[in-house]
């Protein structure tokens, strides 16, 4: 049993980290922003806003933790365009901050970060040089470089358009928003020139755990192999949940006024991770099948 600390523990991907946790029978120290703690008892809840330095190392130095998982991050892409100091101080400063004191304590670390560090040229691979295109991308990858200077033996997590249920917000993802128009007969406008290889967040939280545990560190891709523009991912949330006569309306990329440009296909190759934990990352049909199982 070890002393998790879940760091953004009530977004998306931090309420799979700490369900994960519990289910292998760590202890789990969970922060949140919002006023109120979330009503898992079986979770120690801290409030803390991670731009506050001095607030982050109190807390790191009282919980002492064993592992550190940072799931906390700046992820509106046209927002981070619109704020990258902010963007800079969440996605950078106080990821390095993090990845700092958990060294100091002891601790290990698992920092999460994004396909958008490339510029979607093609499929990438851990070894391909990034080159992102928007302020989020860019914040993301420095994100990364201090994490693995102030934490050698950290391990970077790069993940794709997360998806999964949110059980704490009513705020959608790469799929509930898709199955929330389709199930409400609405029309569904989605990119047909953009790919990608979606992350379902169990996915990840699982890959971070059994990494941890076999003592690995640096860089590793998570997410499903299926590189898919977003209407055939539509296609697939259409025929999983069985909505008949989906109204999935492709458009361009450029059709849509965006303030951050987005890459065209940041596929992620994931034979690494696979090879590492010797066992093939899930489909994201089999993945929206377990979703629809746990609904």
């Amino acid at each position: 049993m070890a002393r998790v600390l879940d760091v953004g523990a009530t977004g998306l991907l931090g309420q799979y980290i700490g369900q994960e946790a519990l289910r292998r029978g760590h202890d789990v120290i969970a922060t949140h922003r919002g006023r109120d703690a979330p009503g898992d008892e079986r979770i120690e809840w801290h409030r803390l806003d991670i731009r506050d330095p001095s607030a982050v190392s109190a807390l790191v130095r009282s919980v002492q933790p064993n592992l550190v998982l940072n799931a906390a991050a700046m992820t509106d892409v046209d927002r981070c365009e619109a704020d990258p100091d902010e963007a800079k101080d969440v996605n950078e400063t106080a990821a390095g901050h993090l990845a700092f004191l958990s060294n100091e304590v002891g601790a290990a670390f698992v920092h999460f970060s994004t396909d958008y560090v490339f510029d979607g040229a093609g499929p990438a691979t851990e070894n391909t040089k990034p080159h992102p295109l928007n302020a989020y991308g860019e914040t993301k990858l420095f994100g990364e470089r201090v994490v693995r200077k102030a934490h050698a033996e950290s391990i970077v997590l790069r993940l794709s358009s997360l998806f999964g249920w949110n059980r704490l917000s009513s705020k959608t993802n790469a799929v509930t928003w898709i199955l929330q128009k389709l199930e409400a007969g609405q029309e569904v406008p989605l990119f047909s020139d953009q790919k990608v290889t979606p992350t379902y967040a169990k996915t990840a939280a699982e890959a971070a755990f059994d990494l941890w545990d076999q003592r690995a560190s640096g860089l590793f891709h998570v997410s499903c192999p299926d590189c898919a523009s977003r209407v055939e991912l539509g296609r697939a949330v259409a025929d999983v949940f069985q909505i008949s006569n989906p109204r999935l309306r492709p458009i361009p990329v450029g059709s849509v006024a965006l303030r951050a440009k987005r890459p065209l296909a940041p596929c992620l190759v994931v034979r690494k991770v696979e090879e590492t934990l010797k066992r093939p990352m899930p489909t994201f049909r089999a993945c929206l099948e377990d979703m629809k199982a746990t609904r």
